[in-house]
C-alpha cells in the first residue's frame, strides 16, 4: 500500500474518531426540557436577581464558567457566531468546547500526517480539512433541524389558529403547541414561552426566536404577531393563510424535485466520475500515481483538477437549483 493511501486512511480514522467522541453526542438533546435547562441554567444559579438582571441574562449567553474567559470569549465575533449555530442545532455544548474539538481534530490530523513523513504543506491542508469538519457537520444538523421545523410549522400554526378561535389567549395557544408538538417545534416554543414567563419582553423573545429559527416563514409569523399586538385584527385568519402558503411551497418544491430528478442524477454522475477514477488509479497503479504526486508538475495538475471539479459542482448546483 502506498504512503499516500496510508495518510488518507489515517486522516479519515482521526476525523471519524473526533466525530464519534465529540460531535455525535450533540444530537441526542431532542426534548424541550433539555433545551430549556440549557438555556436557563444561569438563571437558576442566582439566589436573587432583579427583573432587569434576569432579562439581560436571557438576552446574553454564557460562553464559559470561568468569568475572565467568558468575558474574553464574549468579545470574539466568531465565538458569538458559533454560539448561535449551536443554539440553532439544539446542541448541548459550549462554544469553547466546540472550538476545542475542532482544534483537536486539526491537531491530531496534523500530527498523524507529519508522523507518516508527509510534507508540511500536505499536513497543513489535511489539518485544515479536519478543522472545518465539525463546522460542516454542525451546519448539516442545523439544516436538518430547520427543515424539520418548517415541515411542522403549518401544523403548529393551525393549532394556534384553532386555539384562538376556541377562545384561548395567544400565550395559552402557544403553550398548547409547545406541549403537543415534538422537537424542534415544541422545543422552540417551550423556550419562547419560558423566556416570556421569566420577564423577557415579547418583542425581544420574538427576535431571539427568529435568530434561532432563521426562516422567512418565522419572520412573517413574528410580523403578524407584532402587527396584531399593535393594531389588532384577526390573527387566526392570518395564521391560517400563512400555513396554507407554506404547504403550497412544499407542494411546488416536491413537484420541482420530481421534474428535475433526471438532471440532478446526471449532474452528480458526471461530478463523481473524476474522484472514482482517481481512487481506481491509486489502487491500480499506485507506483505511477505516487511518482505523479511527487512531481511538482503532477501536483500542480492535481490541484488544478480539484479546483475545476469544485467549480463544476458549484455550476451544476446553480443550474439545477430553483428558488421558490
Amino acid at each position: 500500500m502506498s504512503l499516500l493511501l496510508i495518510v488518507i486512511f489515517s486522516f479519515l480514522a482521526a476525523v471519524s474518531l473526533i466525530v464519534i467522541l465529540f460531535m455525535l453526542p450533540m444530537a441526542v438533546q431532542d426534548t424541550p426540557q433539555a433545551r430549556i435547562k440549557k438555556r436557563l441554567t444561569a438563571v437558576g444559579k442566582l439566589d436573587y436577581a432583579s427583573k432587569a438582571e434576569i432579562q439581560n441574562l436571557l438576552k446574553t449567553s454564557i460562553y464559559s464558567e470561568v468569568p475572565w474567559l467568558n468575558d474574553y470569549l464574549s468579545r470574539i465575533p466568531l465565538i458569538r457566531r458559533v454560539d448561535l449555530l449551536l443554539e440553532r442545532a439544539n446542541v448541548d455544548m459550549t462554544p469553547g468546547l466546540f472550538a476545542l474539538c475542532s482544534l483537536g481534530a486539526g491537531g491530531v490530523t496534523f500530527f498523524l500526517t507529519s508522523l507518516l513523513g508527509q510534507a508540511t504543506v500536505v499536513s497543513i491542508i489535511f489539518a485544515l480539512i479536519a478543522l472545518i469538519c465539525p463546522y460542516v457537520y454542525l451546519q448539516f444538523i442545523i439544516w436538518k433541524r430547520l427543515r424539520k421545523f418548517l415541515e411542522q410549522f403549518p401544523d403548529g400554526l393551525d393549532m394556534i389558529a384553532q386555539s384562538l378561535q376556541a377562545g384561548l389567549g395567544l400565550t395559552q395557544a402557544m403553550l398548547f403547541v409547545a406541549k403537543e408538538m415534538p422537537d424542534p417545534m415544541g422545543t422552540e416554543f417551550s423556550v419562547f414561552i419560558e423566556e416570556v414567563n421569566l420577564g423577557l419582553p415579547l418583542a425581544d423573545a420574538l427576535i431571539k426566536f427568529e435568530e434561532r429559527m432563521n426562516l422567512p416563514e418565522v419572520r412573517l409569523f413574528n410580523t403578524a404577531l407584532m402587527v396584531q399586538r399593535e393594531i389588532g385584527g384577526s390573527l387566526a385568519e392570518l395564521l391560517n393563510k400563512l400555513s396554507s402558503i407554506i404547504r403550497d411551497r412544499f407542494r411546488i418544491e416536491r413537484m420541482i424535485k420530481s421534474l428535475t430528478a433526471q438532471n440532478r442524477v446526471s449532474a452528480w454522475t458526471v461530478c463523481s466520475v473524476p474522484p472514482f477514477l482517481a481512487v481506481f488509479m491509486f489502487m491500480r497503479e499506485s507506483q505511477m500515481m505516487t511518482e505523479f504526486i511527487q512531481n511538482p508538475i503532477g501536483r500542480s495538475l492535481l490541484a488544478a483538477a480539484l479546483v475545476l471539479e469544485v467549480c463544476g459542482i458549484l455550476v451544476f448546483r446553480q443550474i439545477i437549483k430553483i428558488h421558490i
